[in-house]
């Protein structure tokens, strides 16, 4: 009897997740198809990274709008209209791929329309899902997100890679297209939303005054805020090693795409995993002190031995020992965030949260670009006593520069993060009087 209640309380998610799971499955291949595309057309990392800092740019800047017209709008519409604006783009981009006329810079253009829907679609989907499902089930919703995540980060590269040798990039926008298509039918028909349920009226007030709020929000609660610095921090540090680790692999492994998807697909594996813990342990009684010691443990066992290592079963074992914490992160994060946060001010302080925490994320990217391209690979060209030092760790062949940046943003991360365990604001957020009522 209880696993039919269960099932039904969350029958809405349920259909949510699988709509996302089917296009967010989609959207990697893309994503990772579009990767591929530009490394062999450019091969350079910045140009990789133009890719991510296009998106991510315009979601930004338009966070800080976008929350205070979430919490005013229905949810669903924004979302469904969304799903039509990517739908749109990703028919754009098949055609230029059939008529051969597909260019970078048109990626760049898309890129960035694509940016400035996801800074209304992520925050509304965030507030959907906390008006869909009863608080005692965020914990377990949590690790099921995290389970489809890790689940389409282990599978897409493979398929992904086949497709692109095989078929090339055309199919793989196709089957974007169908994906996009199946998730807004299963929105539209089968997922019910109750709005009803914030009475908050926000068009009463001025827009800016609003818009506001999200911030003004942030910075009375001091908890919040430092949770949202250090997953900027952390972000900063992932985004660096995302851009420089398909060039590395590629690099040193002479170009090979299969073993690139193994290792890729190692994101996964080890999130499904430590997704299902997650999912079936017990509640943890303090959250902060699981969210700090997994990245400080994360950064330590992944980026350092990426760095170092020169065969795929290496990175695929650093990869393993790195995202398998990554669950425990997310879910916790999660939690705190819905249960601390009022409802009726979720879309504004999300919206807000997205401006602060993803802001780092291009600045990571592009960092980690110009640490490769601009400065550590001529440094490693050049010879020196402290370059010869360096080349006993990460060797002195192509790929050298980037597990130079691996091995820095290792150590970065494993002492930063370290510091935040003596962040007082951030330990209050175990207090349980903390926050919404």
């Amino acid at each position: 009897m209880k696993t039919l209640k269960f099932n039904n309380e969350l029958k809405n998610f349920y259909i949510l997740q699988l709509g996302q799971f089917i296009s967010q499955f989609g959207s990697k291949m893309t994503s990772f198809g579009l990767i591929l595309w530009a490394y062999e057309h450019s091969g350079s990392v910045l140009s990789i990274s133009a890719l991510t800092v296009c998106t991510l740019i315009p979601s930004v800047l338009l966070s800080f709008f976008a929350g205070s017209f979430i919490d005013g709008w229905n949810k669903k519409k924004i979302m469904l209209i969304a799903n039509l604006i990517a739908t749109f783009f990703s028919v754009i981009t098949l055609c230029l791929i059939l008529l051969n006329r597909l260019d970078i810079v048109y990626l760049y253009i898309i890129n960035f329309v694509l940016g400035m829907v996801d800074a209304f679609e992520d925050p509304a989907s965030n507030v959907i899902i906390s008006l869909i499902v009863p608080k005692d089930y965020y914990t377990k919703i949590s690790g099921i997100r995290s389970f489809v995540a890790a689940f389409n980060t282990t599978f897409s590269p493979i398929l992904c890679t086949a497709f692109y040798a095989l078929l090339g990039l055309n199919l793989i926008i196709f089957f974007d297209l169908c994906s996009f298509i199946f998730a807004f039918i299963c929105l539209l028909f089968f997922v019910h939303v109750p709005n009803d349920k914030l009475k908050k009226q926000l068009n009463k007030d001025k827009f800016l005054s609003n818009c506001k709020q999200g911030f003004v929000y942030l910075k009375n609660k001091k908890g919040i805020l430092h949770l949202i610095l250090f997953m900027s921090f952390v972000n900063l540090i992932a985004s660096i090693e995302s851009c420089n680790l398909t060039p590395m692999i590629l690099s040193r492994n002479g170009n090979n795409k299969y073993e690139l998807g193994m290792v890729s697909s190692m994101v996964g594996i080890a999130g499904i995993i430590g997704s299902i813990i997650v999912t079936i342990m017990k509640e943890p009684k303090k959250r902060v002190p699981i969210i700090i010691n997994s990245m400080i443990l994360s950064f330590l066992l992944c980026d350092i031995p990426l760095g170092m290592g020169h065969k795929y079963y290496t990175w695929m074992l650093a990869i393993f020992l790195g995202y398998f914490l990554v669950p425990f992160l997310t879910a916790n994060v999660e939690y705190l965030m819905r249960t601390k946060i009022p409802l009726e001010m979720q879309g504004r302080v999300f919206a807000a949260r997205n401006a602060l925490q993803y802001s780092s994320i291009p600045i990571g990217y592009i960092l980690g670009g110009i640490l490769t391209d601009k400065i550590f690979k001529p440094f490693m060209d050049k010879p020196s006593s402290i370059q010869n030092f360096f080349t006993h760790i990460v060797g002195n062949a192509k790929g050298d520069s980037n597990g130079l940046v691996f091995i820095l943003i290792g150590i970065v991360g494993f002492i930063g993060c370290y510091l935040f365990k003596f962040d007082s604001h951030l330990k209050s957020l175990d207090d349980k009087v903390y926050g919404a009522k």
